[in-house]
């Protein structure tokens, strides 16, 4: 930030605060939330707000931004390029990169790679593996510690009960699991080895693998004591076996808290999506039946599930296109998660509260990130202008991603970030209907604090 530009008020906006819509003005100084209200000060910069929301910026919680490692497909600067875009101010990524983050002297690395590239806010996640229990003792200032349970390979793979137990006992902080069944997995693919169709994917790692992982999973948690958080749930069975461990835990009066996200892909498609769009939507866990996609919107609405992130996973065309057997599993989502929400509550899906809650304030209350996601006075100026009446066509053309594509092209959407601020520096604007532009400054975004 300049000093020039070391204020801002955003003029005649519609403010939505942890408290209900405000009319009025907020005073931005220094990078934090200085006045909401009516300020009748002046300001170094003045944005007109009229006809607009502003909202905090999103929390996306679950992305890959592939740096280190397979760079071609996205790297720090494009993924916060495309969180930027989307309203995303604050990402959480994942451990699988090459090499994996699961030593502290990686995670220092990759934390000094990040802040010299990345245009958001971000928080790195410690990765588990069978045998890299005393580096998991010494990690610190991260959302928590990832386990991937089935679908990944070398030294993050920990499927078996004995080792599990070992990293619930490990790790004293949150536990985020990647729950599939490692065993489930390996017989139904040799059960279903003759199957080349997209469709096979969701038989193979059916429900009840990820229902099997998570029963494991939270018998775990509540042995242990530890907080759990479910990653991309995606299925009812998965829903009934945290409905059980929640009870189980209030009735022995335990303080282990259980919380799950799902994704965007599993609220809006169904295994029809593989007829239009193939190895395209080939993720892990799968796309499932429309009983379960009707579940998980059941989910958010009674509150059994809390928040929502995307598993953002970009792969490119050329890779996406190969056979079943050779395509790999994931799909860009970091641009288009606010912009889905917000056409759903302008749909009457939900309400415009719901998604505040679900990509906003439950992702950092849930993480314990300090000073963020809420529009209060003293908190960080990571924030999102909205114009909730702009109806846009999702193109590839359009996305910022390195991958250039999205599974949501075609899709007309109604409500759409037009201003994007993180800590107070603009980092994305949109000054018409169309792509905008990303303006921000790369090593913008810094790493948040949790309690």
């Amino acid at each position: 930030m300049t000093m020039a530009d070391r204020s801002k008020v955003i003029r005649d906006v519609t403010i939505f605060t942890p408290d209900g819509r405000v009319e009025g003005d907020c005073l931005i100084e220094n990078g934090r939330i200085a006045e909401i209200g009516e300020v009748t000060g002046t300001a170094d910069t003045e944005i007109d707000g009229k006809g607009r929301w502003l909202w905090p910026g999103a929390i996306d919680g679950h992305v890959h931004f592939r740096e280190p490692g397979p760079t071609y497909k996205e790297d720090w600067h494009t993924g916060s390029s495309a969180a930027v875009a989307g309203g995303v101010t604050t990402v959480f990524e994942m451990p699988n990169t090459k090499p994996t983050t699961t030593t502290v002297e990686r995670l220092r690395e990759k934390r000094a790679l990040a802040s010299e590239k990345t245009l958001c806010n971000f928080g790195l996640f410690f990765g588990a593996g069978p045998n890299n229990h005393d580096e998991i003792r010494k990690a610190q200032g991260v959302p928590g510690l990832k386990i991937f349970m089935g679908c990944s390979t070398g030294d993050l793979l920990v499927y078996r009960e004995e080792d599990l137990d070992e990293v619930f006992a490990a790790w004293l902080g949150k536990v985020c699991v990647h729950a599939e069944s490692e065993l489930r997995l390996r017989e139904r693919a040799e059960k279903f080895e003759g199957r080349d169709d997209p469709k096979v994917h969701s038989e193979i790692r059916d429900p009840r693998a990820a229902a099997e992982a998570v029963e494991l999973a939270t018998k775990l948690a509540l042995d242990h004591g530890r907080d759990l958080h479910v990653l991309h749930l995606s299925t009812l069975d998965e829903l009934e076996v945290l409905d059980a461990a929640r009870e189980k835990a209030q009735e022995h009066g335990l303080n282990t808290r259980i919380t799950c996200e799902v994704c965007p892909h599993h609220l809006f498609m169904n295994t029809d999506a593989y007829d239009e769009w193939g190895t395209r939507v080939r993720m892990n866990p799968p796309l499932r039946s429309e009983e379960h996609r009707k579940a998980m919107w059941e989910g958010l609405d009674e509150g059994a599930i809390q928040m929502i992130a995307t598993d953002h996973a970009p792969h490119t065309i050329e890779e996406k296109d190969r056979p079943y057997r050779e395509a790999p599993s994931g799909v860009p989502g970091v641009e288009t998660m606010l912009p889905l929400m917000l056409d759903a509550a302008h749909r009457g899906e939900c309400s415009y509260e719901d998604v505040l809650e679900w990509v906003c304030h439950a992702p950092a209350e849930i993480y314990g990130v300090v000073g963020r996601s809420k529009i209060e006075q003293g908190n960080h100026a990571d924030l999102v202008l909205i114009d909730p009446k702009m109806t846009r066509e999702v193109r590839d053309e359009d996305q910022f991603t390195k991958c250039q594509w999205t599974p949501w092209a075609g899709r007309e959407l109604t409500g759409w970030p037009v201003l994007t601020l993180v800590n107070g520096e603009v980092a994305y604007r949109r000054d018409d209907d169309g792509r905008g532009e990303v303006v921000g400054r790369v090593g913008m975004g810094v790493e948040v604090e949790f309690e």
